[in-house]
This record gives C-alpha cells, structure tokens and sequence, in this order.
C-alpha cells in the first residue's frame, strides 16, 4: 500500500442519481501523487462493517449516526458541515492509529482507490527495462518476496478460518487480499530473475554463488505455485470428511474384496468406491484417519517428498545433537564415578588410619594401668 501522508474531505455535493444523496470529496495525498474520490454515507457504512468483519476489531473510531429528516430531505447545511468533520476524523483515526491492521486491509485500501504498487512496478518495468540490483540489493528483495509470500499464506489460512467460522464476508476479503498479494509476487519474481541475469552479464557473481541464488528464485517460484493452487481451491471444508470415507476402519471391515472390481489394479490405489479390507493382525481401539495439516494441505506430490526430507533431516540433526549432549553427560558420569572412588580410597585410607590410631591407644591404656597398679 502507498504511503499516505494525509486524508481529507474537501467538501460535499449533491448528486440527483439515481436518487438525491449527498457525497464526499475526499482527498488522498502520498509522497508521489495526490487524488480525490467521492464516497457516500452508505460507503462508510459498508467500510466500517467490512473492517469489523475482516480484523474481527473494532475500528479505531465509531462512524457519526445518520440523521432522518421529517420532511424527507438530505437535511441541512449544518448538518451535512458536522458530519463531513466527523467522517473525516473517522478517516485520520485509521491513518494514525497504533494498530495498522486497519490501515493495511484491502477494503481501505479499495475505498481510498489507492494505486496499484504491482501493477505501477511491473509496467515501470515494462516500459524502463529491469531494474539494476547490486548483489546486496537481489538478497534483499528475495527476502521481501520471502515475506510477500507469508504474508499470503497468512491471508490464505485467515481465509479458511474465517469460512469455519461462519463469516463469508471476511474470508472473501482475506481471499482477495491472498491474491493480491500474489499478483504481486508474479511481478517481483520476474524483476528478480532479470536482475540475477543481469548481474551474472556483470561477472558480479561466480558460478556457485549463480546457481545458489537461481535455486532461490526456482524455490520461490515452487511455493507461489503452492500459494496459487491454494487459493483457486478455495476454502477447504469437505477434505476431513473425504479422508474419513476413504480411510474409515468401520467402512472398510465390512466392504467387499472382489478381486474383479475393474476399477482396482493390483498394487495400485483403490478407486473411491472401493474401501480396503483391515490389516491382519489385533487391533486395539480404532485407527484415527490421516489428517493434513496447514502445512500439507497446499502440496503436492514432490512437496510433500521434500517436506518430509526436510523433516527427517530435522530429526535427524536433533537425534545428533541429543547425542552429543548424552556423550557429555557420559563423560561427566565417568569423572564423577572416578571422583567418587578416589574420595571412597580416602575415606578408606582415614578409616584404616583411625583403627590404627585406636588400637595404639588402646596399647597404651594398658599400659599405664599396668605402671599404676
């Protein structure tokens, strides 16, 4: 989103169709440009509902109540003056606001018409050829794309949890904002990738150090078609349920084992009609059907593969770090065991020493009775 540095409402006018209303001149001014929109009351309404709905957040400031006239006018100029003040303030209350989610949803961003930023940087592109990156400034926008990318994903999972809670208005809007976001990757990958080619025209970059970072565009490409396919999907709320019947233990004990089903191949995966007879063998208590994760749920095939690669490289490097940490507590064990016998020697040695001293004492108690007597 542009950086705006001030809203305000220039003025109002009436407007006849399609029915007499009253509208507001706004006026956005950023750094770069400055442009008017004019909204009406209802706009408001809708902007303040839309915002409620989608952050699950009151707004910063409450919309001014709209006065009814007896005489089913738009009422009068002091009315109209009082209200334009107070929906201005509402505007500047989200602008300033400690808490940007406001400011940055895409709702006010529509009703403010702000420009594009994807659409302005890919035709400056278009029309000014790529951008020149230095190899500081490539990393940098690689990771602005990393978090570009999150942040659709985000939106992406707002949206389903926003479906599950029964509010269809909110989880379209976090959809429109994921594919927004989205549109804005496309972009900036493509700046991207001419910019490596350019650098590597420059000689600015060995050979290790190109495929490294071709490897970097070819993973972000990777994940934006997972975000892609997780978006035209949509939200997912019959996938637990389609699991279940394929995989259910109930169904599948008592489903028939024709080895004639035409539509089974021998060693292949059974067709949706068909459920798998249990494994041999007791089984105790029911087995839980698999279930995907935020995590799986946008993957396929070869990402699940490398996902769980990645997993099992994780554990494997706990397990060497758990095996480093028990060697040293080994070591530790030892020089304590050691350190217990050498103190166990001593207290032999001061034991021996004590008998000795005693039954030199008692050698000479002895001995002085015998000289007393």
């Amino acid at each position: 989103m542009s950086d705006i540095q001030s809203i305000s409402i220039l003025s109002t006018k009436t407007v006849q169709a399609p029915k007499p209303h009253v509208v507001y001149v706004i006026q956005v001014t950023t750094p770069t440009r400055t442009w008017t929109v004019e909204r009406r009351y209802n706009d408001f309404v809708a902007l303040h509902a839309e915002l409620k709905s989608s952050t699950g957040k009151e707004p910063p400031s409450p919309l001014p109540q709209k006065h009814w006239s007896l005489m089913g006018g738009l009422g009068d100029e002091k009315t109209i003056r009082e209200r334009r003040l107070l929906l201005e303030q509402y505007l500047r209350s989200i602008l300033t606001t400690k808490t940007p989610i406001f400011r940055q949803a895409y709702t006010f961003s529509d009703f403010l018409s702000l420009p594009n930023t994807a659409s302005s940087f890919s035709s400056a592109a278009q029309h000014h050829g790529p951008q020149t990156f230095t190899a500081q400034s490539w990393l940098l926008e690689h990771a602005a794309i990393q978090t570009l990318l999150r942040t659709a994903r985000s939106a992406l999972l707002k949206r389903d949890a926003l479906a599950s809670m029964s509010d269809p208005s909110g989880s379209r809007s976090a959809a429109v904002e994921a594919k927004r976001y989205l549109k804005d990757v496309d972009s900036r990958i493509t700046v991207l990738d001419s910019g490596l080619k350019s650098l590597n025209e420059g000689g600015g970059l060995g050979e290790g150090e190109r495929k490294r970072r071709e490897e970097l565009v070819d993973g972000l490409r990777v994940e934006r078609q997972n975000l892609g396919r997780m978006a035209e999907v949509g939200v997912r709320s019959s996938s637990s349920s389609a699991t279940s019947n394929f995989s259910s233990p109930s169904a599948s004990a008592f489903a028939p084992t024709s080895s004639s089903n035409p539509n089974t191949m021998p060693g292949g995966l059974p067709s949706s009609s068909y459920s798998a007879p249990p494994p041999p063998g007791r089984v105790f208590g029911s087995r839980a059907p698999p279930k995907e994760t935020t995590e799986t749920r946008p993957l396929d095939e070869r990402g699940l593969l490398q996902l769980q690669q990645t997993t099992m490289g994780d554990q494997d490097e706990q397990l060497r770090e758990l095996s480093n940490v028990l060697q040293r507590q080994r070591k530790m064990g030892e020089v304590i065991h050691q350190e217990i016998e050498e103190q166990n020697e001593l207290l032999d040695e001061v034991e021996s020493g004590v008998d000795k001293t005693g039954r030199k004492l008692g050698r000479a108690k002895r001995e002085m009775n015998r000289l007393g007597a």
